[in-house]
């Protein structure tokens, strides 16, 4: 055994790597069977309602393949009251309007030390329907969501307008002019199922700051954490009706949510096949909209990058949370002149890795997390295989999880689909380069525009390729991880808005302009 240095973001922890695990048995606490046993319906209004017309949702742990419970889907009724709900609560004349702002900041506080008190249940109910480490959903999805809280805490009371001299527009008379700024309205905010607290954060917190009422539809395959988060919010103070959640299907409850005329503003994190089919539904209602779509996010590394930081930052770059993430590296170009000896640096790291049931603390990478991403996944690594590339993954003991080992393709045809489609899987592909404005040509001429990660040690170099490169965020030698008080979101087809740092607050926003005459 040897030890390595796995980077998950910004946070470096040391494993020993050992061979895979792959443990059929599933240990549960007892809180988190306790509450996947009850909590069977929608959380609307400040209460568990159970939908007697809606199917029943399995609850499936990825590292096993077992269904350990279900959740009941929202039928249409449920989705109107939901909302409604959310309108009552919105209501000018209501408690939640009247709350003011030093009170939301208290209990988006509140909210965020709930969440630190119950942080080993809310990173169990991740793991149960994710598969990611315990590890992971604790350090990243949990302690994320706090630390994002605790940030848009600090802004309800700083949200103001602007006072505007407007008297020598008016001719003699007159006139005091102003602008604030209010709430939106009815947030309905769809989160996805690869990320579900911290992405249900970062929409809910810069909501809740300026206002704004939500329902919130999280991934039917994960919405157990979710579920917990509106009933921990009823329980630390949140009026009835400010946070709702329903579960369901896309095509049915998703549906229904977007089309609802109560709605005031959609927020949606997923793909962007579903982003643009709610584009035209609000289009068609005139609404706000903000979208974070998928990416298909370079790595370029430089022939001067260094070697022992860049190969685990690429790789647990591409690899974490078993390569889920909008963000991921997953095409990497690399310099010829360092291409030999960073290809075969992957590979090794690549295949040290421990790959197993997210519940076992010994874990880097867990299965992904249904059948269908598993067998979608395999379909592209056969793909390549077909197309002639080389393949670099280590064998796995045979399981009835849904894992698929961390892969390395190089080799691939210029015009392989594993290169400009979002796999959503951990699988790298490595291309060699020699002249990076071909790289940068590559990545501007893409759909996609979400993000990119350089690694070189010349400021010359990064600071050329930041401002060539037309994506939302560029990531300089660290793997694509956005703290709170940074904006993220995409160019091009990879999303409209953004969400996080105070750019996340805008889209929650209007500005009313106010001109009185005084005489």
């Amino acid at each position: 055994m040897k030890q390595v240095t796995v980077l998950h973001g910004l946070f470096i922890e040391e494993y020993q790597c050992k061979r895979p695990v792959m443990n059929q048995s599933i240990n549960i606490s007892e809180s988190v069977k306790e509450f996947i046993i009850r909590s069977k319906g929608q959380f609307i209004d400040g209460e568990w309602v159970k939908c007697l017309n809606g199917f029943e949702l399995p609850i499936i742990e990825p590292s096993s393949g077992i269904n350990i419970g279900k959740l009941s889907e929202a039928d249409i009724e449920s989705v109107n009251k939901a909302v409604e709900s959310s309108v009552q609560a919105f209501n000018p004349d209501s408690e939640w309007s009247n709350l003011g702002p030093s009170k939301r900041e208290r209990l988006l506080n509140a909210l965020a030390t709930a969440i630190e008190e119950n942080a080993d249940q809310f990173a169990e109910l991740i793991t149960l329907e994710l598969g990611a480490p315990l590890s992971a959903t604790k350090h990243f999805e949990v302690n994320k969501a706090v630390e994002t809280l605790r940030y848009y805490a600090g802004f309800p009371s700083k949200i103001h307008g602007d006072v505007i001299d407007i008297n020598q527009d008016m001719g003699d008379q007159h006139f005091f002019g102003y602008t604030c700024k209010e709430p939106v309205g009815v947030v309905a905010a769809i989160v996805p199922w690869n990320a579900p607290l911290m992405i249900a954060v970062w929409k809910l917190a810069p909501a809740i700051a300026v206002g704004c009422t939500v329902v919130m539809k999280p991934s039917e395959e994960a919405s157990l954490a979710i579920l917990r988060l509106a009933e921990l919010a009823h329980e630390i103070g949140f009026p009835p009706g400010v946070f709702n959640v329903i579960v369901g299907r896309g095509e049915t409850v998703g549906n229904s949510l977007v089309s609802h005329p109560g709605i005031n503003k959609i927020t949606f994190t997923g793909s962007m096949k579903i982003g643009k089919e709610i584009h035209k539904k609000a289009s068609d209602k005139l609404i706000r909209l903000s979208l974070e779509l998928g990416g298909k996010s370079p790595v370029i590394v430089m022939p001067d990058a260094d070697l022992e930081e860049a190969v685990p930052g690429v790789a647990m770059g591409a690899f974490a949370n078993s390569g889920q993430v909008c963000v991921a590296g997953s095409r990497v170009f690399v310099h010829k002149k360092i291409a030999d000896e960073f290809i075969e640096r992957i590979k090794e790291f690549s295949l040290g890795l421990t790959v197993g049931s997210g519940l076992d603390e010994e874990t880097q990478i867990g299965p992904v997390i249904s059948k269908k991403q598993q067998q979608k996944i395999e379909s592209y690594i056969d793909d390549a295989w077909k197309s002639g590339a080389k393949l670099h993954q280590k064998n796995l003991s045979k399981s009835n999880g849904f894992f698929v080992p961390p892969t390395v393709i190089t080799n691939l045809p210029r015009d392989s689909k594993l290169l400009n489609e979002e796999i959503f899987g951990p699988v790298m592909t490595i291309e060699v380069f020699e002249d990076e404005n071909d790289i940068i040509l590559q990545t501007n001429s893409s759909s996609h525009g979400l993000a990119a990660m350089v690694w070189s040690e010349s400021h010359r170099n990064i600071q050329i390729l930041a401002k060539k490169l037309r994506v939302g965020t560029v990531f300089v030698n660290t793997p694509a991880f956005p703290p709170p008080s940074i904006p993220t979101g995409g160019f091009r087809e990879s999303g409209i808005g953004r969400d996080l740092g105070a750019s996340g607050l805008e889209g929650f926003l209007e500005t009313k302009s106010v001109i009185s005459k005084i005489s």
